[in-house]
């Protein structure tokens, strides 16, 4: 028993530097741990951050196009109402002129020819001041084929 004692005595200073380095070991593992942690916690922040950021921008590109599209479309719109005027003015002093096909003629050849309807169709020209009021040519127009 003794020379296990003596035994133990001569490497007691080995087993404690053992148990220091096993404890020194288990502290740098767990600070490493932590720091891993740390470091996944922040790469997530980061990678959410750059998920926004390309959600951010995707959505700013919709809406540019959005806008061009709406600056095109109104653009067409002004275009449309000034050519509707003009023609509604047009319409309105005589320098053109609307008509619609009818059933039963109501000129004769010689009257087609000098109006330059002569392609076999029957037309009827519509007067100047009821040509502004399309609606009420339609509405007219019901009432009497009915």
């Amino acid at each position: 028993m003794n020379a296990i004692l003596g035994f133990i005595n001569g490497i007691r200073g080995y087993l404690i530097l053992v148990l220091v380095a096993v404890a020194a070991a288990l502290l740098y593992g767990w600070s490493e741990y932590r720091q891993g942690y740390a470091d996944h916690e922040t790469f997530a922040k980061l990678q959410t951050a750059m998920q926004n950021e390309i959600a951010r921008a995707k959505k700013q590109a919709l809406q540019d196009q959005g806008n061009v599209l709406d600056a095109k479309h109104y653009q067409e719109y002004q275009n449309a109402q000034k050519t509707i005027t003009q023609l509604r003015a047009d319409v309105a002093v005589g320098n053109r002129r609307l008509s619609v096909r009818v059933r039963q003629p109501v000129c004769t050849a010689k009257d087609a020819k000098a109006s330059g309807l002569d392609n076999g169709t029957a037309r009827a020209d519509i007067d100047g001041q009821d040509a502004q009021d399309p609606i009420g040519i339609v509405r007219a127009i019901r009432l009497s084929g009915s």
